[in-house]
């Protein structure tokens, strides 16, 4: 089940999480969020057909998410990802 991610997590529930559904969502401010999604990220170098990149969306629940996007999944500018990031936040609002 797709899920945010909490900071404290072990980094491979994310690594995970990227490789299954093609996005990681990361709690927390940019101070806590940005170390774990390069952490991700770093772990994610293995897998081919991975490409990740870390991002940031503005949500309605939480306010905002850090996310480690594979970008052979996703377009970062388009309306699926921001779809499916919002929806993500509605069913998980923290």
């Amino acid at each position: 089940m797709m899920r945010v991610i909490d900071p404290s997590e072990n980094i491979f529930n994310a690594v995970d999480v990227v490789v299954e559904y093609g996005f990681a969502a990361i709690e927390g401010t940019k101070t806590i969020a940005d170390p774990i999604c390069e952490r991700v990220i770093k772990a994610l170098k293995p897998y081919e057909g991975v490409k990740a990149v870390r991002s940031y969306q503005n949500v309605t629940n939480r306010g905002y998410l850090y996310l480690v996007v594979d970008i052979e999944r996703y377009d970062l500018t388009g309306e699926e990802l921001r779809t499916k990031v919002d929806e993500l936040d509605r069913l998980d609002p923290g």
